[in-house]
Formats: structure tokens, C-alpha cells, sequence
């Protein structure tokens, strides 16, 4: 099987040389770079199957990398950062970030986190496989139409732009109507893998994802949070 390329823009050396380690004894194909505008030239070059980026760049700073990043490709980005604060959180998902973590981290969850995304990913820059055709199909619950052939989301027919992991939480809730789902539920149905007890991640989806579907989204219709317990896709919305 052909190794995975990430790239790491990380930089601190110390820490880009342990991360690098630690996917390098994976079989990860790992391309590092200490600066925010090499780490896009970086990108570039090799079209990555994964990116790895610190928020504290020189040159360019990782929030503005990602969105750069953005512009041209969906592959998986983590954000690997220092910063704990929920705005940094909120901004880098924001943005299309798919996944967060804080240093300190354990090697064995990053490397899940890293599995996990590279499983769930599109593939970079290929069209994906014609659909069967039962898989063209919708799903419509009042304004709201999710057109799985072709996994676009429609609001009173007007197209909504969607980031990926909000596409697979929407589309994940949306066939299982009603059910209640716990943020760690959600979070090891699409991200493949556990939440280690962090489920900022999908608080902050829902929260972007309400913005794009719900006509009041501080009163959601749609997803609900149920209290004690989770979310829900509220089919009679």
C-alpha cells in the first residue's frame, strides 16, 4: 500500500521532531516545516494526504494557513496547539479545521486522531466513484433537503456551503431521526475513533452547522440538545 503523506507545520523543534517520530514508526510519509508560508508552499508541492498545523506560525500564522488551505482542497486538517482557549478552538473549526488537540498530547491519541481522519477523508484531488443507484436519493425535512448523490445540503432550495465534518454530522443524524446521541457518541461515528474525553469538536460543528440550517439558531429546530444527554435530529421540525 503506498505510504500516506502528512505534512507537519510545526515550530517548535523539539516537538516537530517527536511528532515526526511518532508517525514515522506508523509508516506516515512525513514532510515537516517550521514557517507558515513555506508550510503552504509545502502543500503545494507534495498534496499531502494530511495536515498537521500549529496555530503560532511565523510568516503565516495557522488559522491563516488553514484557510488558504481551504480554498483548494478538503484534506484533513488537525490543529496541534498550546492554546486551549475556546476561541482559538472555535476559529480554527471555523475555518475547516476537522480535528483539535492540545499539547501536552499522548502519542497513541494522536496517532488515532490521525487514523481516524485519514479513514474518514475524501480522497485529495479525485473525483469519487459514480453513485448506485440507490444512492440517488434525499432526505427532506421541511426546507431542508440533503441530497446524498451528490452530498450537497439545500436550505428553501438555496445551496448551503457546508465543511465536511458538518456534512457527515448532518448526514449522520439525519438517518437516524429522533434517536438521542451523546457528543462522544457522534464524535467516535465521525471521526472513527474516540473523544478522549474532548467534545469540543463536535459542540462547535453543531454550533457552525445550526448557523447554515436553522432559521433561529439559538432556538434550533432542527438539532436539538436534549439536556443530560445529547443531540438530536428532530425529524417533525
Amino acid at each position: 500500500m503506498q505510504e500516506q503523506r502528512i505534512l507537519l507545520v510545526e515550530d517548535d523543534k523539539e516537538i516537530s521532531a517527536l511528532i515526526q517520530l511518532y508517525l514515522d514508526s506508523h509508516g506516515y510519509r512525513v514532510q515537516t516545516s517550521r514557517d507558515g508560508r513555506d508550510g503552504l508552499h509545502q502543500f503545494v508541492q507534495m498534496s499531502p494526504d494530511l495536515v498537521l498545523l500549529d496555530i503560532g506560525l511565523p510568516g503565516m500564522n495557522g488559522l491563516e494557513l488553514c484557510e488558504s488551505i481551504r480554498r483548494v482542497s478538503n484534506v484533513p486538517i488537525i490543529f496541534i496547539s498550546c492554546n486551549t482557549e475556546n476561541e482559538d478552538i472555535i476559529r480554527g473549526l471555523g475555518l475547516g479545521a476537522d480535528d483539535y488537540m492540545t499539547k501536552p498530547f499522548d502519542p497513541k491519541v494522536l496517532i488515532a486522531r490521525v487514523e481516524a481522519n485519514l479513514r474518514r477523508a475524501p480522497v485529495f484531488h479525485r473525483s469519487p466513484p459514480p453513485p448506485k443507484l440507490s444512492d440517488y436519493r434525499k432526505l427532506t425535512f421541511g426546507g431542508l433537503e440533503i441530497d446524498i448523490s451528490n452530498y450537497t445540503v439545500r436550505l428553501r432550495g438555496v445551496l448551503v456551503n457546508v465543511s465536511t465534518k458538518e456534512m457527515q454530522i448532518l448526514l449522520f443524524m439525519a438517518q437516524h431521526p429522533d434517536q438521542i446521541f451523546t457528543a462522544e457518541e457522534l464524535y467516535r461515528q465521525v471521526w472513527g475513533t474516540e473523544s478522549y474525553s474532548d467534545t469540543r469538536t463536535v459542540v462547535v460543528h453543531i454550533s457552525s452547522l445550526r448557523k447554515k440550517i436553522e432559521v433561529h439558531p439559538s432556538e434550533p429546530l432542527l438539532i436539538q440538545n436534549v439536556r443530560g444527554y445529547g443531540y438530536k435530529f428532530n425529524s417533525h421540525a
